[in-house]
C-alpha cells in the first residue's frame, strides 16, 4: 500500500559530478565539524518535537554522520541511506510513516536491520549554486507530526548549516591564500602569525573596567619576542596580566602561548596572584625549556577598590592621573621557570576613587641596548601631561618612543576604573590562628557595624560570625579571615569568613544532647541565604541578611 504524499519543493537537480565537487569544496570530511553544528541539531530536535536528529552528507560512497543529537554518529553506505534518497527528490521530504511509504518501507533504518524509524523529514544542504551536500534530517521510532511550521523551521536550520560550511570553506580558502603569500618569508612571518595568533583578540570589560591595549613588533623582519597580555574576569575579581617570554624567535612566540594559557586557567581556577606565578613557574620549571618569563598580575575587586598584585621579575603597574603617577609598590619574585619553588608575595592596595592603571613590557622604556633610565622618565612625563586624554590617545603617545626606535617588542594595557562602588562599603580583617578568633571577630564586627550604623543586624550577625568562624577554627585547622559587605541600596549585610581548606560545609542534624553540629542550621535559620566561593586552595562562606 504506498504511503502518503511527500512535502516536497522541486527544482532543476545539479549533476551528480558537480555535486560532489561542491560536497569537497564545502565539507572537509578529515577536519573535525565546525562545533555549531551540535547546537543546530539541538536546535532541530527541539523544533520538531522528534528525538533525534542529524546533519549528513552524501559523498561517492558513505552517508557520513557530522553532528547528531539523540543517537551516536555513526557512517553507512549510501545505498543504506534514507538521506541520499531524499536529495535525489528535492527539497524537505517529509514522511509521516516510513513503512507506509513505498520509496523507505525496504530501507533497513526502517525494517529493523539497522532501525526501526517511522516519523521522518529531512531539508536539503543546498548551496547558493543549487548544489545539494546531504540533508539536516530528524527522525522517530514512534509516529509524530510534523507541521508546516516545524518543516520551515528545519529548512530554516537546513540553511545555517550551509552557511557554516561556507564559512569553514573560506576559512581555508583564506588560510591558503596567506600561506601562499608568506611563502617569501616564512620563518619569520610563520612566527610573527604564531605570537598574533596566540595573544587575545578581544579582551573582557565590564561597567566599571575599561581595557585598552597594544603591542608594538620590533623591526620588519626580525624575528618576534614573547611579549604577551591577557585579562579574565571572575566571580572576585577583574584580572588583567602582562608578561615577557625571553627570546626573539618561534620558541620564545610559542612558550608565550603556553604561559599565558596557564595564567589564564589558574587564575580561571580562583587562585590568587602569588598563587598563581607559582603554579605558572613550576610548569616552567617542568618544561625545562631554557627560556624564562617575566609577568605581572593585577587583580581588581571592581566593588571596592582593592587591587591585589604579584610580579615575576616584571616592571610594576602605574597608577597616573591629573594629579601624578606613582608605581604600585610589589615585590617581585623571580623569574618565571627560574628557580624551582619559588614564592611570589601579594601586595594589596586600594583604589578609592577613578584611577587609570598602566601594565606594560620592558620594551616600552628601554629604547636602546644600553637602558640610561631616559625612557621610564618620558613615559611618566607622558602620563602625567596627557592624563586626562583617552586611553587610546595615551596608548599611542606612551609607544612612540619605542615605534622610533622599533629595537624591541613592546605591549601595554591601559586599564581604566570607575572607581569603587558607591552604594558598597566593605573592610577586611585577618583573624589571630587560635581561640581568640571568635572574640577578635564579633569585636571587629561590632564596632564595623556601629561605623556604619547599623545596630538593626548586630546580634543576628554576630551570631553568624561565631558559628562560620568557629566552624573555620574546628573544621578546617587552618587561620581565617573576616569580610564585612554592606550593600546600602539593597539593605543586605554579606558575612564572609575566609579559610585555607576546600573543605566545604554542610549541615547537619544534630541530636537534642549533641554538643555540635548544629552551627550552619544557625547560620540557615537567622540568614537570608548562604552559599561558599571556592578559591584556589581555599575557600570563602558568606552568609547574607537583612540590614
Amino acid at each position: 500500500m504506498p504511503g502518503p504524499t511527500p512535502s516536497t519543493t522541486t527544482g532543476t537537480a545539479p549533476t551528480e559530478a558537480a555535486r560532489l565537487a561542491a560536497l569537497r569544496d564545502y565539507v572537509d570530511v578529515e577536519a573535525t565539524p565546525p562545533p555549531e553544528l551540535q547546537a543546530v541539531v539541538r536546535l532541530a530536535a527541539r523544533a520538531t518535537g522528534l528525538s533525534t536528529a542529524v546533519v549528513n552528507i552524501i559523498d561517492e560512497r558513505l552517508q557520513r554522520q557530522l553532528a547528531t543529537e539523540g543517537c551516536e554518529r555513526a557512517d553507512c553506505a549510501r545505498e543504506d541511506s534514507m538521506c541520499s534518497t531524499s536529495i535525489s527528490v528535492g527539497g524537505v521530504v517529509h514522511v509521516p510513516d516510513a513503512r507506509r511509504d513505498v520509496r523507505f518501507a525496504a530501507n533497513p533504518w526502517v525494517d529493523g536491520r539497522l532501525g526501526g524509524i517511522r516519523t521522518y523529514a529531512a531539508a536539503p544542504l543546498t548551496t547558493p549554486g543549487g548544489e545539494v551536500l546531504g540533508t539536516l534530517c530528524v527522525f522517530d521510532s514512534d509516529l509524530r507530526t510534523v507541521t508546516d511550521a516545524q518543516r520551515t523551521e528545519l529548512a530554516d536550520l537546513a540553511t545555517l548549516v550551509v552557511a557554516l560550511f561556507d564559512r569553514e570553506r573560506r576559512g581555508r580558502r583564506e588560510a591558503a591564500a596567506a600561506e601562499e603569500a608568506r611563502a617569501a618569508q616564512r620563518s619569520a612571518e610563520t612566527a610573527r602569525a604564531l605570537q598574533d595568533a596566540l595573544l587575545p583578540h578581544r579582551l573582557p570589560n565590564s561597567d566599571a573596567v575599561t581595557l585598552t591595549t597594544r603591542y608594538l613588533p620590533a623591526a620588519a623582519g626580525s624575528d618576534v619576542g614573547g611579549d604577551f597580555f591577557d585579562a579574565v574576569r571572575t566571580d572576585r575579581a577583574f584580572v588583567v596580566v602582562i608578561g615577557d617570554v625571553q627570546g626573539h624567535n618561534t620558541a620564545a612566540a610559542a612558550l608565550m602561548g603556553q604561559v599565558r594559557t596557564a595564567v589564564s586557567a589558574y587564575v580561571s581556577e580562583g587562585h590568587g596572584p602569588g598563587a598563581v606565578l607559582e603554579r605558572t613557574n613550576t610548569l616552567l620549571v617542568g618544561l625545562d625549556a631554557d627560556l624564562f618569563a617575566t609577568c605581572c598580575l593585577v587583580s581588581l575587586d571592581e566593588r571596592t577598590g582593592e587591587v591585589t598584585l604579584a610580579s615575576a621579575g616584571h616592571p610594576p603597574p602605574v597608577v597616573f592621573g591629573a594629579r601624578g603617577s606613582r608605581t604600585l609598590d610589589v615585590e617581585p619574585g623571580p623569574p618565571l621557570g627560574v628557580l624551582a619553588g619559588a614564592g611570589y608575595t601579594e601586595r594589596v592596595h586600594r583604589l578609592r576613587s577613578r584611577s587609570r592603571i598602566l601594565l606594560y613590557t620592558d620594551g616600552v622604556v628601554e629604547w636602546e641596548r644600553e637602558d640610561s633610565g631616559e625612557g621610564a622618565a618620558a613615559l611618566e612625563a607622558v602620563l602625567v601631561q596627557h592624563a586626562t586624554a583617552t586611553a587610546s590617545a595615551i596608548a599611542d603617545r606612551v609607544l612612540a618612543p619605542a615605534s622610533r626606535a622599533m629595537s624591541d617588542d613592546a605591549a601595554l594595557v591601559v586599564l581604566d576604573y570607575l572607581g569603587p562602588d558607591p552604594t558598597t562599603r566593605e573592610v577586611r580583617v585577618q583573624l589571630p590562628a587560635d581561640a581568640r578568633a571568635v572574640s577578635a571577630a564579633r569585636d571587629y564586627l561590632r564596632s564595623t557595624l556601629a561605623d556604619w550604623d547599623l545596630p538593626e543586624p548586630a546580634d543576628a550577625a554576630e551570631l553568624v560570625v561565631s558559628e562560620l568562624v568557629t566552624n573555620a577554627l574546628l573544621h578546617t585547622g587552618s587561620s581565617a579571615a573576616l569580610t564585612l559587605r554592606h550593600d546600602v541600596e539593597l539593605s543586605r549585610l554579606s558575612v564572609g569568613v575566609e579559610d585555607s581548606s576546600t573543605r566545604h560545609p554542610q549541615p547537619r542534624v544534630s541530636r537534642d544532647d549533641a554538643t555540635g553540629g548544629r552551627g550552619m542550621h544557625i547560620v540557615e535559620v537567622v540568614c537570608e541565604r548562604w552559599w561558599v566561593a571556592p578559591s584556589g586552595d581555599g575557600k570563602t562562606v558568606w552568609a547574607e541578611m537583612p540590614a
